[in-house]
């Protein structure tokens, strides 16, 4: 059984087989020269993915099928990407979009068929996140437990920041500095994910702060223990960090 974007297909469809492979498709990024054996090796990514779902849908009559066919339809419709979460990992979600590869029309006249579902992130995320919370500046310890490869976390941080002050955020591979001004109430969001940072302001706006960042060097947490040091200088005081850890597996 899955639930795709909050909607629960439980008891519309009973679920066959789920294809999901063992690992998304190695990208890799080589180079050869004639009269070398071999190619140079520079990276790997990892690829999109697409899962496919074996169904049979639940009714007695062929007007039933049609019309659950197209309630489902209305369900299964998306924009963009949405969580879909299965029922043998209730604690993960991957974000899909069903393709035109599903094929409605089989599942009409034969009451089963595939759905497929494109996966433009190959990774599950925990539906739990692992929140850690830091007081203030400081160095400190953390084990993530969740997830089997690095995350790339989202980093709420409260204070106050003067037009001398900075705020520099350190792990064990990576070094960011903000030297923006930050007033009470504000919240400085740093993204790692869409390497992107903001300012919340108390009436719910945002502001940019991409411009106050000393480089693009966003924090990136490993499986196990990570260390995180969080400085504050200058007319800089740091109130509160909270870090959703984004955990995840491939």
């Amino acid at each position: 059984m899955f639930i795709y974007d909050e909607f629960d297909f439980t008891p519309y469809l009973t679920v066959n087989s789920i294809k999901r492979p063992l690992l998304p498709p190695q990208e890799l990024s080589t180079m050869s020269i004639y009269g070398r054996h071999g190619d140079f090796f520079f990276r790997k990514q990892h690829g999109a993915v697409t899962l496919v779902v074996s169904v049979t849908i639940r009714d007695q009559t062929v007007d039933g099928y049609r019309n659950r066919i197209r309630e489902l339809a209305g369900h299964l419709n998306k924009s963009e990407p949405k969580p879909l979460i299965f029922k043998d990992e209730p604690d993960k979600f991957v974000r899909a979009l069903m393709t035109d590869e599903s094929d409605l029309e089989e599942l009409v006249m034969m009451g089963q068929g595939e759905l497929s579902f494109y996966c433009p992130d190959p990774y599950f995320y925990a539906i739990e996140d692992e929140v850690f919370t830091f007081s203030g500046a400081g160095s400190y310890d953390f084990s993530r437990e969740k997830g089997t490869t690095e995350s790339f976390p989202l980093i709420e941080i409260r204070g106050e920041i003067g037009s001398t002050g900075e705020v520099t955020i350190e792990t064990d591979d990576t070094r960011l500095t903000f030297n923006g001004l930050l007033s009470r109430g504000d919240i400085l969001t740093l993204d790692s994910h869409y390497l992107t940072a903001y300012i919340q302001k108390p009436d719910g706006s945002q502001v940019s702060a991409i411009n106050e960042l000393d480089r693009m060097d966003f924090p990136v947490l490993k499986t196990g223990v990570n260390h995180m040091a969080i400085r504050a200088t200058g007319e800089a005081d740091v109130h509160e960090v909270q870090m959703m850890s984004r955990s995840r597996w491939l």
